[in-house]
């Protein structure tokens, strides 16, 4: 019996996998958000941590029993991140030859918009850890939402076979996908390497994204004992900033864009160029895939409390 509880443990671990990998391939969502939406974001800081704890400690036999613990929900965690994104940029990025659903301009809209309702819907999770709100989780969210509207405005200009800056995006991109409301992918788009690192990913060239994944790594024992150390001693500012985050992601889920096939951020539409450049038929299906986003945020958010009880 304790078998079988085991094994549906992890085969609902690796579905919040599939789950995470498939946010954080569409630029504006990452695994966190998801993590935060199914009640499982804390769990995935400490687990990290107590994973990088034991490799200081240099595999210490204290520490080992904590370690086997985070390491068996991090496990298929990470197998079902790692299968969906596959799977997911395969159909949404593609390649040059065949661009998938997020590269395509009659397809782009709504799949932004899918995701743009998703988030919109969620920013109340965060939120949640803030029980009696003060003016300084206002200032929080402000600075979130300032935060995401400058680093999209910038432009930045880089090779993209360079190694060092694959290795910064891996940095970036890797402390992204833990921060609900900044997406890994949306930090290798502004990089430049978003539709290249995909290419590489399918196509099996591994010197980049080896160079990536060292990145990732550096990201990671530096960027998670930090945010362990926040969620821990200052819950309600913390959260107060993803919500933050999370509002300002909507700026880059704005379905609505002059292109969709580039290698960087495209501008966002206003209502007049919309109503020229889309037909009614398509606004009005832009609209629905925004709904069906408010509908999959609440399915998670219901998946949650099931889990829970």
């Amino acid at each position: 019996m304790a078998d079988e509880d085991k094994l549906d443990t992890s085969m609902s671990t690796f579905g919040f996998g599939l789950l995470m990998g498939a946010a954080d391939a569409v630029p504006g969502v990452s695994g966190g958000t998801i993590a935060l939406i199914i009640g499982i974001y804390q769990k995935l800081i400490s687990s990290i941590t107590t994973c990088l704890d034991f490799v200081k400690d240099k595999f210490s036999s204290h520490s080992r029993s904590e370690f086997y613990s985070a390491f068996n929900f991090l496990f298929p965690l990470g197998c079902g991140m790692l299968c969906s994104y596959y799977l997911i940029t395969k159909i949404l990025v593609g390649s040059d030859d065949s661009p998938g659903f997020l590269r395509q301009n009659s397809t782009g809209p709504y799949i932004f918009s899918f995701f743009f309702g998703l988030v919109l819907f969620s920013i109340r999770e965060p939120w949640r850890y803030v029980p009696t709100p003060e003016h300084k989780h206002y200032v929080l969210i402000v600075a979130g939402v300032l935060m995401v509207f400058i680093y999209t405005s910038l432009t930045l200009e880089s090779d993209s076979d360079s190694k060092v800056m694959l290795i910064v995006g891996g940095a970036l991109a890797l402390t992204a996908m833990l921060l609900p409301g900044v997406s890994g992918a949306l930090v290798l788009l502004t990089l430049g390497q978003y539709n290249s690192i995909a290419s590489s990913f399918h196509g099996g060239d591994l010197e980049p994204l080896m160079y990536l994944i060292l990145g990732g790594i550096i990201g990671l024992f530096t960027f998670v004992p930090f945010m362990n150390y926040l969620i821990s001693e200052y819950i309600d500012n913390t959260m107060a900033m993803l919500a933050g985050l999370m509002c300002g992601s909507l700026i880059t889920l704005w379905p609505w864009k002059a292109e969709y096939d580039g290698e960087g951020l495209s501008p966002n539409l206003g209502l007049n160029q919309i109503l020229e450049d889309f037909t009614i038929t398509s606004i009005f299906l832009t609209f629905l895939f925004f709904g069906g986003g408010i509908a999959a945020s609440y399915g998670l958010k219901q998946l949650e409390v099931h889990k829970r009880s």
